[in-house]
């Protein structure tokens, strides 16, 4: 079985039929001869478009470049705002935070005024109440 060897290739091998062929498609044909030179009128008048179109890209990369400078100053502006209002909430929180402090310390007084008031009273009504008149005794009357 090792020594067989596989049947020779008799048929002859053709493309497929339906494969790409290389020059399918549509092609736009070459400008040939006489054609193909341009009138010295024609050629002006390429030459002023050209002249035109690079004029325009100049204009546009100045554009463009000014665009940019105004768009990085508007940053730099911007940069400048947002440590500005970071440093305005900075201290609004500060002077919220003392201001809520000082309310604590004002309210902790308030407590303290009120705790010794009430000591106060306390104090007033736990002093002893004078010695109570004793009842008379069936006996004896009163003057």
């Amino acid at each position: 079985m090792k020594d067989i060897k596989p049947p020779a290739d008799d048929k002859v091998r053709r493309p497929s039929i339906l494969a790409a062929v290389q020059g399918a498609g549509v092609t736009k044909r070459s400008k040939n001869g006489r054609k193909a030179v341009l009138s010295a009128k024609a050629r002006r008048r390429h030459e002023k478009g050209l002249d035109r179109a690079e004029a325009v890209m100049d204009q546009k990369e100045a554009r463009i470049g000014k665009s940019k400078n105004r768009a990085r100053n508007v940053q730099e502006r911007a940069k400048g705002w947002e440590e500005q209002n970071k440093k305005i909430l900075e201290k609004l929180e500060r002077e919220e935070a003392e201001r809520l402090e000082k309310e604590n310390w004002e309210d902790e007084e308030d407590q303290m005024d009120e705790d010794a008031e009430v000591a106060d009273a306390e104090v007033i009504d736990t002093e002893p109440a004078p010695q109570s008149i004793p009842l008379p005794v069936d006996g004896e009357e009163e003057l």
